[in-house]
């Protein structure tokens, strides 16, 4: 049975990892424009209600399903929900963190938050409100399930393995600069939209609840969060290492708006991830994108993306 709930909690994390390929025809459809209507920078099929520049985009426009009445009352509560967020955090987590952005849903509000201390990572809290009696629920505040354990994870893999991030981080750079046709997003749309772990502009990092190597680390960190670099790095478990226990999604953008995503840019970068052994060890998916984020939903998946199929990627191990 627990073979079986590993196995799901494993496809889960595939699903909402892998693109969401049918997510631009469908927000097509919402677009208040002919889809063959041309926007600001001449390109066709990509309405300016829809969809933004990934250079520009900062998260202005994401939205959660029924949240106009939060969004519509944000700035009576921001302050209280601020303020009760960091508290909760800091006491469940042991975690200081920075609210970027409270978007409405129907029950109140999604805080999007980054940590400010030695782990870096990015997450979210929900915030109820009683609009009836116009109270913050403090007491009920909370977190999806494994949201913020996921980010601490993550975290801490980037934290004791920082030579290897950083091989990864010079990786994707160089492959940029040979390129000169891509790009990543903004920091301010992952501050206020993203909420994915650990991210950085041009990928995320996701975890599994299960990771057996990561685990002691992560009960030493919640027992005393001032313990060393050394002392977290020790209680690393390498031998029980799984690399489908650490997703990397690689999301990059074509810098020219007029420019689809073809295999002539995709190919070079696939082949660098492939023939590179001194990266972070893990599962790698990597995604081109045209130039344009969906605004609604903070994403770059649309039709035209180039991906892998969602379920081999590239090993690490």
């Amino acid at each position: 049975m627990e073979e079986f709930n590993t196995m799901i909690r494993k496809r889960i994390m595939l699903l909402c990892i892998a693109p969401t390929l049918f997510l631009g025809g469908c927000l097509n459809l919402l677009s208040n424009n002919s889809p063959q209507a041309e926007n600001e920078d001449g390109v066709k099929g990509r309405p300016s209600d829809i969809y933004e520049s990934v250079l520009t985009y900062t998260g202005d426009g994401y939205f959660l399903p029924s949240g106009g009445k939060a969004e519509k009352a944000e700035e009576q509560y921001k302050d209280e929900v601020v303020k009760a967020t960091k508290e909760y955090i800091k006491k469940e987590y042991n975690t200081d963190i920075e609210v970027h952005n409270l978007v409405g849903n129907q029950d109140g509000y999604t805080v999007f938050f980054e940590t400010t201390g030695r782990l870096h990572f990015y997450s979210t809290a929900i915030v109820p409100i009683d609009f009836s009696e116009e109270k913050v629920l403090t007491e009920n505040i909370g977190t999806l399930d494994d949201e913020v354990e996921k980010g601490l994870r993550t975290a801490l893999y980037a934290y004791i393995k920082e030579d290897e991030f950083k091989i990864l981080d010079d990786q994707i750079q160089d492959i940029i600069d040979q390129s000169g046709e891509i790009v990543g997003t903004t920091v301010e749309s992952i501050q206020n939209a993203g909420g994915n772990a650990y991210e950085t502009p041009y990928y995320f990092v996701q975890s599994v609840s299960d990771d057996e190597a990561i685990k002691p680390i992560y009960d030493l960190y919640m027992k005393n969060p001032d313990a060393s670099k050394e002392e977290l790095t020790d209680a690393y478990q390498e031998e029980l290492f799984d690399p489908d226990d650490l997703w990397f999604s690689i999301n990059l953008y074509m810098k020219d708006p007029k420019k689809e995503p073809v295999q002539e840019v995709y190919n070079p970068i696939m082949i660098a991830f492939e023939e590179n052994d001194d990266l972070p060890k893990g599962h790698y998916f990597i995604n081109l994108h045209d130039h344009y984020v969906i605004k609604k939903a903070g994403s770059g998946n649309k039709e035209n993306s180039l991906s892998q199929d969602g379920i081999h990627g590239i090993y690490k191990e």
